[in-house]
């Protein structure tokens, strides 16, 4: 193994800009995203649905199961076991 296939950066540095040199540097870099998914997954939380809601989105993905094992000739349904 030659010394630059050892080094991640090696032949694919300039592919790599977002790679960091040190854990402390790559932490660094991924703060933005870290943040965005932080924020995301909060308003995430504060959006609960009600019951109501759940049994109305569990009969549309029934209902949707329908519908794409309705196009698929028999004995290739994907949700239905025939």
């Amino acid at each position: 193994m030659t010394k630059s296939s050892q080094n991640p950066q090696g032949i694919f540095a300039p592919y790599m800009q977002h790679y960091g040199q040190i854990p402390s540097e790559q932490l660094n870099k991924n703060q933005p995203l870290m943040e965005r998914l932080k924020k995301w997954i909060e308003e995430t939380e504060a959006e609960k649905i009600t019951e109501e809601e759940a049994k109305a989105r569990e009969q549309q993905w029934e209902e949707f199961k329908e519908i794409i094992d309705s196009f698929r000739p028999a004995g290739h349904k994907l949700y239905k076991e025939e």
